[in-house]
C-alpha cells in the first residue's frame, strides 16, 4: 500500500543526516516503510529543493499519490523569498526534465554538479 504524509526531522535524517536546516519536506510510505521524501530545505543564502527514493518506489512515481507531494514541495518553493536551487541527479536522466517542467532554470555547473534554478518573482 502506498501512503505519503509530512515529513518529520527523523524522516529527512534517514535520507539525509548531513542536513541541519528547517525544511519542508513529504514523504511517501510503501507497505509502511519509508520509501521516498521531497521538499524544501531552507538554507541561507537560498533554499535546496531535494528528493530521494528507494529502488522499490521507483514504479510508483507516476502516481497521483506521489505526484501531489511534488506538487507540495512546488508550492512550497514557489512560497520561498530567496532563490532555490536544486541539483540534478546524474543517476537520473529525466531529473533535468522534471526540474524544467517545476520551474527551475539551469544555473550552470557547481564543483561538478548540474544546478538548477528558482527565483522568487520571475515567470510567474
Amino acid at each position: 500500500m502506498l501512503t505519503a504524509r509530512p515529513a518529520t526531522a527523523e524522516d529527512v535524517k534517514v535520507f539525509y543526516p548531513e542536513i541541519t536546516a528547517s525544511f519542508r519536506a513529504w514523504v511517501a510510505e510503501l507497505d509502511g516503510e519509508l520509501s521516498g521524501i521531497v521538499g524544501i530545505a531552507l538554507l541561507r543564502p537560498t533554499a535546496c529543493m531535494f528528493s530521494a527514493f528507494k529502488d522499490e518506489l521507483r514504479p510508483y512515481l507516476g502516481r497521483p499519490v506521489i505526484m501531489r507531494q511534488v506538487k507540495k514541495a512546488q508550492a512550497a518553493v514557489r512560497m520561498s523569498r530567496v532563490p532555490v536551487w536544486a541539483v540534478a541527479d546524474p543517476e537520473e536522466p529525466t531529473s533535468p526534465g522534471i526540474l524544467g517542467r517545476l520551474g527551475f532554470k539551469p544555473l550552470g555547473e557547481v564543483e561538478g554538479d548540474q544546478i538548477f534554478a528558482w527565483t522568487p518573482g520571475e515567470g510567474e
